[in-house]
């Protein structure tokens, strides 16, 4: 016995704009509920930060070599201007190193390093000058470093658990330095600390602040309002992404494009708000038939374009199917009481060694094509 077809009513309530005004709790705690797309764009701007501080690091650190010439101790300039160097060195290369596509994991690392250098350097340098905290005079600049790198932190749009993470292994560094001298429960050194936690409060609040207005911006910009699905422009930019990637890391690729069958006849037979209605309604069913494959979009109109990284020929083919199938499982319901049903024709196509992304859409609209002219309500694989 074939299952009861879902009746859908047409609503012409604005569900996106609410989404849209709003990032859940959730999104700003840690990155489950981010998307794919979202976190490469996170992605990016924590890698062109990082790269900005590291450069303006590597060339600030040896400007102060002259200043600690004249008021280190004897006997610590050379270990200093060594571990200087050094902490230079690392922060430039860490500032030449370029790699795309960006990941977030490999932002979470470059940023992770743009800390452990520094704090290395602080921790090396407590050492050279004997282990006590440095209260008076020049010197106590190097004591300043932690709360530098921990108010440095705020420019970033981090999540809650990112954020505390990285606080913590500053202040790990900080508190090991003072295991070592025995001056942890000093009254100097617990006001440092009240001052360093209170500055990552403050940092904390302000990284999530950045991540929620990245948030609500970005899913301005990249969402189709009716469907709440990636837009076209998001959609091309994702496609040479993952076009890349597959190439780099040898995987496959597949994508499909969808077109709603006589979508023009649902919009002068029922009105053009049932028309949106279907819109979104399909919009729902590739959510939920391609879950975990989060660029998925609005290609234009009525067709709509998913991109599939990992996916073969007959993989993408069976998650074509399982789309078409679900909407046999749909009956929509128009504003004047009457029923009806929609269905869609699919195009499918795997990513060629050496193909464009341009190359790529060509064949998968050919396909499309071939779906519509054998009939709709087909799945049909590109024309070799």
């Amino acid at each position: 016995m074939s299952a009861e077809p879902q009746m859908r009513h047409v609503s012409s309530e604005p569900r996106l704009r609410e989404w849209l005004r709003r990032a859940s709790l959730v999104d700003l705690v840690r990155v489950d509920g981010h998307s794919q797309d979202f976190s490469g764009s996170r992605a990016e701007y924590i890698y062109m930060r990082v790269r900005l501080i590291a450069l303006v690091f590597a060339a600030l650190a040896p400007l102060w070599i002259p200043i600690d010439f004249f008021v280190l101790p004897e006997g610590a300039f050379i270990p200093v201007l060594l571990l200087r160097l050094g902490f230079s060195l690392g922060l430039l290369a860490l500032g030449l190193w370029a790699t795309r596509p960006h990941s977030i994991d490999r932002a979470r690392i470059r940023l992770l390093l743009l800390l452990l250098v520094p704090c290395c350097f602080y921790v090396g340098s407590r050492l050279i000058l004997g282990g006590a905290l440095p209260d008076e005079g020049i010197i106590a600049g190097y004591a300043f470093l932690p709360y530098v790198l921990v108010a440095l932190l705020a420019i970033f749009p981090l999540t809650l658990v990112e954020g505390v993470g990285y606080f913590l292994l500053v202040g790990l560094f900080v508190i090991g330095p003072e295991i070592q001298a025995g001056s942890l429960t000093s009254l100097a050194t617990l006001g440092h600390l009240w001052l360093l936690g209170l500055i990552a409060v403050i940092a904390v609040w302000a990284q999530l602040a950045q991540l929620h207005m990245l948030l609500r911006l970005y899913r301005e910009a990249t969402r189709d309002a009716l469907t709440g699905l990636v837009n076209r422009r998001s959609l091309f930019k994702w496609m040479e992404l993952e076009v890349t990637r597959a190439r780099t890391q040898g995987r496959p690729l597949a994508v499909l494009l969808f077109d709603l069958d006589l979508f023009k006849r649902i919009n002068d037979t029922y009105g053009h708000l049932t028309g949106d209605a279907v819109l979104r309604t399909f919009g729902e069913i590739l959510r939920t038939e391609l879950k975990g494959h989060d660029l998925v979009g609005r290609y234009g109109g009525e067709e709509f374009l998913a991109i599939l990284p990992g996916l073969d020929l007959e993989q993408a083919k069976a998650a074509a199917e399982r789309v078409r199938g679900a909407c046999h499982n749909i009956a929509m319901e128009a504003t004047d009481g009457r029923r009806f049903h929609f269905t869609t024709s699919t195009g499918v196509a795997q990513l060629r060694g050496g193909e464009s992304p341009e190359l790529l859409l060509s064949r998968v609209d050919a396909g499309l094509y071939h779906a519509k002219e054998s009939g709709r309500d087909l799945v049909a694989m590109a024309v070799e």
